[in-house]
């Protein structure tokens, strides 16, 4: 793989993103042999660079209760493998979080059905990137949320002086 240009060490990230690149940011304030960076890299993966055409598929349900069955139409391309990606943060190169889950799911011609992880223990609440793959091309991810919000985090006040953030 390819390497970075910048010397990322100890404080760094790498994110990936919705159409399967990665962004990658940071450095190590703390060395003096290393400048603070502020530059943000791009990564393009193989995977992405391997010629075949990139599938895409179209959703209605992104609110996904434990082994409930969803439904997906594929609009270019097979699925060949589905996968979730977990929603996550990291620090000093750890990511805690972090679960990538490989659903069962079947297709019939263009409509596949995805079964969603059984309970919390093998995905806890959350939030998951939802690709489908031709081979190792990845579709761009839709957001689905799996198990709810049992933390009650969606309760927003019912204000009227109260405008909820972000919409």
């Amino acid at each position: 793989m390819a390497s970075t240009i910048v010397a990322r060490l100890y404080h760094s990230e790498a994110t990936l993103l919705q159409d399967g690149r990665v962004l990658v940011s940071g450095s190590d304030p703390e060395d003096p042999n290393y400048p603070q960076e502020y530059r943000v890299e791009v990564f393009m993966p193989p995977y992405l660079l391997s010629g075949l055409a990139r599938p895409s598929y179209t959703i209605q349900n992104t609110d996904w209760a434990y082994g409930e069955s969803v439904q997906i139409v594929v609009t270019g391309g097979t699925a060949t493998v589905v996968s979730l990606i977990g929603a996550q943060s990291s620090t000093h190169g750890n990511a805690m979080g972090q679960r990538t889950i490989f659903p069962a799911f079947s297709c019939a011609g263009s409509t596949c059905t995805i079964t969603a992880p059984p309970n919390a223990n093998v995905s806890p609440p959350g939030w998951f990137m939802l690709f489908i793959l031709n081979g190792p091309t990845p579709s761009i991810a839709t957001w689905v949320r799996i198990g709810g919000d049992p933390a009650k985090l969606g309760n927003w006040p019912d204000f009227p002086d109260f405008s909820v953030p972000g919409l």
